[in-house]
């Protein structure tokens, strides 16, 4: 591969585009004090109310540290209660409080209206084969470092 071939990789791209997605989605929840790394445990969470640390964990493919720092920040900002689960006392499931349910759908639209920046110019048949190239992209990405999503 050469010089100028390496340059133009696709995979420069993808970092380019998730690098200015954090920005983005930084820029937007800075009113509700977290970042691009947190809303994907809040989003989880709306999903799965009374869900425990463990289970994120693993839905998440992440490791159990990680998100018991993420879950204390959630926690310290307002967005997250634990509470003990009634059905294994040792364990503490997770649930959004009302400042965590406030921010679910301006999330939301901020992924919506960063759809719509990365999609301007775009025909229907475009979108059709951009997501099929994306999601083999992602398939072989994920087999290769052997992740379950």
């Amino acid at each position: 591969m050469q010089n100028t071939e390496y340059v133009d990789r696709i995979g420069r791209y993808i970092g380019v585009l998730h690098r200015s997605a954090q920005k983005y989605i930084n820029r937007r929840m800075q009113p509700f004090g977290f970042t691009s790394s947190d809303h994907w445990f809040l989003i989880h969470i709306s999903k799965n109310e009374g869900i425990n640390q463990r289970s994120l964990a693993r839905m998440l493919s992440i490791d159990e540290a990680a998100v018991t720092r993420a879950v204390k920040k959630l926690i310290d900002g307002g967005f997250v209660l634990r509470k003990k689960d009634p059905e294994d006392m040792r364990s503490f499931s997770l649930h959004l409080t009302k400042r965590g349910h406030e921010a679910i759908p301006i999330l939301i639209q901020t992924f919506q209206d960063w759809d719509e920046i990365l999609l301007k110019g775009f025909c229907a048949e475009e979108l059709i084969s951009l997501r099929t190239q994306l999601k083999r992209i992602t398939e072989n990405a994920v087999a290769a470092v052997g992740e379950v999503r």
